[in-house]
């Protein structure tokens, strides 16, 4: 009998160690799925601080004909984080245009929430456009890196050009 109780104790006692180290190697990896869950939380958080929009009069977009039918667009950040002045792209009826010049209002450097920037895109292919058309406008811009990452926002319009 002493022996059956002394082999129950030491089967008891290895089940209890390695029970203790499976619990604990689970809490280690729910610890870090933890962690991962809430960055990318934190991530979308950012994602919806975000956003920029068409400014102006969609109907009334400047098309310059003594240079070339350059057109100058406005665009606004209408989200918390500010965006980059660089990174962005255009497209006018799925085309990329040849050269862009921008500046920012009120403050001319960066394009904080609330700022404007006034992009003036320049193409050949413009001279082809006539007072009164209307063209696709596509605009996607990314965020200066904000808590790690950088996030990016984009709008689809219809506008109209209107030569001056």
């Amino acid at each position: 009998m002493a022996d059956g109780g002394a082999s129950s104790f030491i089967m008891l006692v290895t089940a209890l160690l390695v029970s203790g180290a499976a619990g604990t190697i689970l809490i280690e990896e729910w610890g870090s799925a933890v962690k991962a869950i809430s960055k990318n939380q934190q991530k979308s958080e950012h994602e919806g601080k975000v956003s920029i929009d068409f400014a102006g009069d969609p109907m009334m977009v400047i098309m310059d004909s003594a240079s070339n039918n350059d057109i100058t667009i406005y665009v606004l950040n209408s989200g918390e984080i500010e965006m980059s002045t660089t990174n962005f792209l255009i497209l006018i009826n799925g085309d990329e245009p040849t050269s862009t010049s921008t500046s920012i209002s009120p403050s001319g450097t960066a394009w904080l929430s609330g700022y404007v920037m006034e992009i003036t895109l320049s193409d050949a292919g413009y001279a082809s456009y006539v007072d009164g058309e209307d063209i696709q406008l596509f605009v996607t811009a990314t965020s200066e890196p904000f808590a790690g990452n950088s996030y990016s926002s984009t709008f689809s319009k219809e506008v109209r050009l209107h030569e001056i």
